[in-house]
Order: C-alpha cells, then structure tokens, then sequence
C-alpha cells in the first residue's frame, strides 16, 4: 500500500503541466507540491514557478520546507510563493495602478473605517458583501443582500433609503477608497478579469507573467469561486501552464461561488483524466471508510498508508441544548465534551490530541469568537478578552492587536483618512514598535462589562501616545455599551467551527451534529450538490486515529443501521 501511494505521489511531481491533481484527504499534497518545486534547477533568471495557495498558513509551509531544504532560492524570484489574492495583485492589477497614490491590497475593508457615505446612518462597507457574475464580458457586480448578517439587517430595517439607493452609495463609497489606492481581494479579481479580458491591458501584463513562470500550481483548487476560475480559464488559454491540486469533496465555501461541478468542468481541460492521489497519510482504515459514506459516487474507501488502529467510530447519544452550548452525554448526563475525553482516554488519545467542531459557531461550547460587523467597543471588548486567554491563537492574538491599533489610531490621528498602514507609514512607525502599544494597551484594560466604555475612554487619554499623534477632543472616543459574550468555560481541547480548520487535523475528533434529520440528510442527500455532507466530510477527514459523532438520541440507532451498512466499525456509546 505504502508503495502504490508513493508511486501516486512520485507521478504527480513528475507530471507535465497543463494538469490536474485529484487528492484525497491526507494525500500529503503539501509534500507532493514542494518536492514537485524542489526539483526546480538553481539560479534561474526567468521561467520560475508560483505555488498559490488560498491561506497563509499553508504558504508560510511551503515557503518554509524550501528554506529546511536548503533551497531558500525558491522563494525569490522568479519564483513565487503566496495566496491567490497577492498573485492576483502582484501580477494582474498592480502593475496596472498609478504609483501614487500607493496600491494597498486590504484583507477586507474591515481593515479600515470606511463608513458607507450619503445616508441616513452610519454602517460600514465591510458590512455589505459583494458577489461578482464573471459569466459577461464586463464582470457584473451586486451587493449581496441575502448574505447580510442579522446586526446589518436590523439597521437597514428603518432606513428611508431603498436598497437600490443603498447599493449606490455603496458602490460611490468603495470607488473612493479604490481612488485613495485601496482595494480587497473582490476589487482585485474585478480588475484581473478586466485586464485579461481587455487587448491592450492583457498585451501589457501577459508576455512578463509568461516569461517568468513556467508554471503555476493552485493548491486547495476546489476553494476556487467562479471568478477565480474564470481568471485561470483566461491564463490557461494565455498559454500558462497551470497545476490544479484538490478534492471536490472538500468544496465547502459555496457562499463565495465555489462549486464542485465547477471546478471539474475546467480540470477536464487541463487533464483527459485525473491523476489521483488516493493514499491517505493521515487517517486510520476506520476513518477512511467512514469518509467515504459522505462523497460523491460509490468509490471504495481511500487506502490507510500508515495506520492500522482499529478504533471505532463513536456514536454518541447527545441532548442538544435548545440555546447555549450546554449539551450533554444522554448515557451519563456529563458534559459531551468531558464524555468524548473520557471515551478518547480509553483508546489512549490524549485530549490535548483532540478538537472539537461543527458546522455553526452557535453549537460549540468553549469558545468565545469575534463577532463580525460590531461596533468598535464591542470589537474591543473581544480583543482584550482575547489578551487574557491562555490558550489564544496566534491569528486571534494578531486580529486583537488590529482592532486596538485601529481604536487607538481613530483617537490618536483623527484627522488622517485611509488605513494603518499608511499612517504608520506617514509617521514612521515600525509594526513592532505599533503592535506592542497595543498589546498593552489591551492587557492594561480593566474586565469589559455594560459600562465599560468610560473607563476605556479614560485609558485612551492616559496612554502615552505615539509620535505624531494629534488629538482632538472626544474623536475617535469608541460609543456606546459593549455586548459582552458570556464567558464560556474551557474546554481544554481544541475547539472549532469546521470551515476554520481546513489544514488541521488530530488524533481524535468530535463532529456536533444537533439538527434532527441529520441522519436522514447522510442517507439521502448528494455530495455533489449538499455543501453541508461535504462540510462534514471535512470534519470527520481531520481525525488521525479516533472519529466520535454527537448527535441527538433519538438518532443514535439510525446512524448505526447506516453506518452498519457501509461496514463502517462503530460503538455506541
């Protein structure tokens, strides 16, 4: 088995380009991609290859098995290593833009304060999605009004403007900050599928990209929306040789128009057929054969290269809270999260080993989450609850250091537009030197509770200030009362919702599944069209020796006739 998988992996490094690269969970893509770029020769002027990836965890990888290679060439030009945004920015809109005022490519217009302006209240752009049709020549764009979170939804509710007027302003909003040099990765694949699909532009930006690269390899291509893939579709035809490495079956962003049947369409171009990785490095033959009951077609189980553990799946009868997350075990009437670490023991699986997760932040105990589109006080609020957690992750860590920054900022330099970092850049202001006033600006604050905002206010106007900084008055003073979560109490495991843990795995994982008619959705529903059995194909592809699914009681005995079915080891417990 070892050997057939190896032999899988050494035919995807050795395959020429144009091609497509369908892999299982645990195939070990990242390995198969980096040693497909370590082969590269050194010293190369031109002809390079870009490894784009959709998050920086998985660049920051790449970037880093190259470097413990001793190949830290491949890094540089002309070469590239980076997410689908920065490539698309770098070569398809950047070189585009005037050099004043300086292009900045934001994560979101969340980075900035960039309220919707001419209207009767104050909502930011951030809170307003954006959805592109690449279907017409000129890339059709719309407000995405269905998509809008509940806080949003309540502010519009009385506003005298129609949402024709709303999506005026809004679109006359984001055009001034494109103008002030800002953009997010929405604007930018509007201006690459401008670019490419306009004779002069193209002229421009092609011949350089097909000069430096003689290859471009998409990893996690099933994340790609339908823009992305009309950008590749572009570049393929351009004449640049694409790799499309991923596994339909983990299509799980929909929302921004990545769909399956998509993605196989355009792979039909680039191979006559796949070529499959079906060995899985990560899983156990019980979980690999659990998988394959949530994926499309009846393809046999994929192959368990490396474990022969013989744990069962557990089958855990659940009473699901009816709000909260208090769920507990029906058996013993413990908390299911102390009764999966009980059982998780017995197979002597650590629960520092383990995660948690489900398809909604509302089911999972444990874990106080950033709330989007909130108020800056209640943004604060978080984030300094985020600087007292023991266990915080390093991107919330780094997300709370931003919403202090931007407070702090609002306050210090009021009268400045556009966003930090070109204000740090005004007033020569180091990350280091900004990251750290925040940090302990947030560390310094007291508890939030309702009435909050005043001893905040306090600390901003005691707190020694950057140079440069000109206050006036009371701008930039946060408003109002903050929405305080309440606190949750740890779990001790490592907690999720399953979209954030793409990349991750674990020894043991639990999948909460509260709805009634889960199991009916498993038996009946297709894959290929039910992003939710593709969200928990991901969520059960995570676990490495020991899969538990909690579901209510009275569901319990049809998921083990189901999973029975299929042959599937299981216990319930």
């Amino acid at each position: 088995m070892r050997a057939d998988a190896e032999k899988q992996q050494q035919a995807a490094m050795a395959v020429a380009a144009p091609a497509y690269v369908a892999a299982c969970p645990g195939a070990g893509k990242t390995h198969v991609i980096t040693n497909r770029h370590l082969q590269s020769p050194r010293r190369r002027l031109r002809k390079g290859r870009a490894l784009i990836s959709f998050t920086r965890v998985a660049r920051d990888q790449m970037a880093r098995r190259c470097r413990s290679a001793g190949r830290a060439d491949l890094v540089q030009a002309p070469h590239f290593i980076g997410t689908l945004d920065s490539f698309l920015w770098e070569f398809l809109v950047k070189p585009r833009r005037a050099a004043e005022p300086a292009p900045r490519l934001l994560e979101s217009w969340a980075s900035i304060k960039a309220p919707v302006q001419g209207t009767d209240r104050e909502i930011n752009l951030h809170r307003f999605p954006m959805t592109i049709d690449p279907s017409h020549n000129e890339a059709r764009e719309a407000v995405a009004w269905d998509k809008l979170d509940y806080d949003t939804r309540q502010l519009l509710k009385d506003s005298s403007y129609s949402r024709a007027q709303w999506e005026k302003k809004i679109f006359e909003t984001r055009k001034s900050w494109c103008d002030e040099g800002y953009l997010t990765g929405h604007e930018a694949r509007v201006l690459a599928l401008w670019n490419l699909r306009h004779a002069k532009t193209a002229a421009a930006l092609l011949p350089p990209l097909l000069s430096r690269f003689a290859e471009v390899v998409v990893d996690e291509a099933q994340d790609c929306s339908a823009a992305d893939l009309a950008i590749l579709q572009l570049l393929h035809d351009a004449g640049l040789p694409l790799v499309l490495v991923g596994d339909p079956d983990q299509a799980i962003y929909a929302w921004r128009g990545a769909e399956p049947q998509a993605l196989q369409s355009f792979a039909a171009q680039l191979s006559p057929a796949p070529h499959r990785l079906t060995g899985n490095w990560r899983s156990s033959p019980v979980i690999c054969r659990l998988a394959s009951t949530l994926r499309t077609g009846q393809r046999p189980p994929d192959t368990s290269v490396v474990r022969d553990d013989d744990i069962p799946v557990l089958v855990l009868p659940t009473r699901f809270a009816d709000s909260g997350s208090r769920h507990l075990h029906a058996p013993t009437g413990a908390g299911i999260v102390d009764a999966f670490r009980t059982l998780a023991e017995e197979y002597a699986v650590p629960a520092k080993d383990c995660l948690v997760t489900a398809y909604k932040y509302a089911t999972l105990p444990g874990i106080t989450r950033e709330k989007p589109n909130t108020k800056a006080i209640t943004s604060l609020a978080w984030a300094r609850t985020v600087t007292h957690t023991p266990d915080a992750s390093g991107d919330d860590l780094a997300r709370a250091c931003a919403v202090a920054v931007r407070v702090l900022f609002g306050y210090w330099y009021p009268g400045q537009s556009g966003g930090p970092d070109r204000i740090m850049t005004g007033h020569r202001l180091s990350a280091g030197q900004v990251n750290r006033t925040a940090f302990a600006f947030l560390h310094s604050l007291p508890a939030p509770h309702r009435e909050w905002g005043p001893q905040v206010w306090q600390a901003m106007k005691a707190w020694p200030p950057l140079p440069g900084a000109a206050p006036q008055g009371g701008r930039g003073r946060p408003a109002g009362k903050p929405t305080v979560s309440r606190l949750q109490a740890a779990t001790g495991i490592h907690t999720n919702i399953v979209h954030q843990l793409k990349g991750d795995e674990a020894d043991g994982v639990l999948l909460l599944l509260p709805d009634a008619r889960s199991v009916q959705r498993w038996a009946t529903a297709d894959p290929a069209t039910d992003e939710v059995l593709r969200v928990w194909y991901v969520a059960v592809t995570r676990a490495r020796r020991l899969a538990a699914i909690a579901l209510p009681q009275e569901e319990t005995d049809a998921l083990a006739q189901l999973l029975a079915g299929y042959h599937v080891p299981l216990r319930v417990a």
